[in-house]
């Protein structure tokens, strides 16, 4: 089912929004849709320079974070919100992918 598109910039007007794993794939989707709506995206991410190309497009600000250690995670997701003035919505799309048994 398609989710009919409000008008350009009206929906999420206003709002801010922070997406980890904004970088590429599902993350990279979701941050230009939020940015579509009128959110304010912070893309955070390892991957720095697809980060900062995708928080371009979108005009939104990239912030460079490794998630698996938590003073930086502290210290970036800080430092994205004092950026966008505030937070309204949290993505939590980061994420591994660890190949293997199950018993491993």
């Amino acid at each position: 089912m398609d989710v009919p598109l409000s008008p350009a910039g009206v929906r999420l007007a206003g709002r801010r929004a922070i997406v980890t794993g904004g970088a590429r794939g599902i993350g990279a989707a979701i941050a230009a849709r939020l940015a579509s709506e009128g959110a304010s995206v912070a893309v955070l991410d390892v991957l720095e320079e697809p980060g900062r190309a995708q928080a371009e497009r979108i005009g939104g600000t990239f912030h460079r974070v490794d998630l698996a250690d938590e003073s930086d995670t502290r210290l970036r997701v800080g430092e994205a919100i004092e950026a966008l003035g505030g937070i309204d919505i949290l993505v939590n799309n980061a994420g591994i992918l660890r190949l293997g048994l199950a018993n491993d």
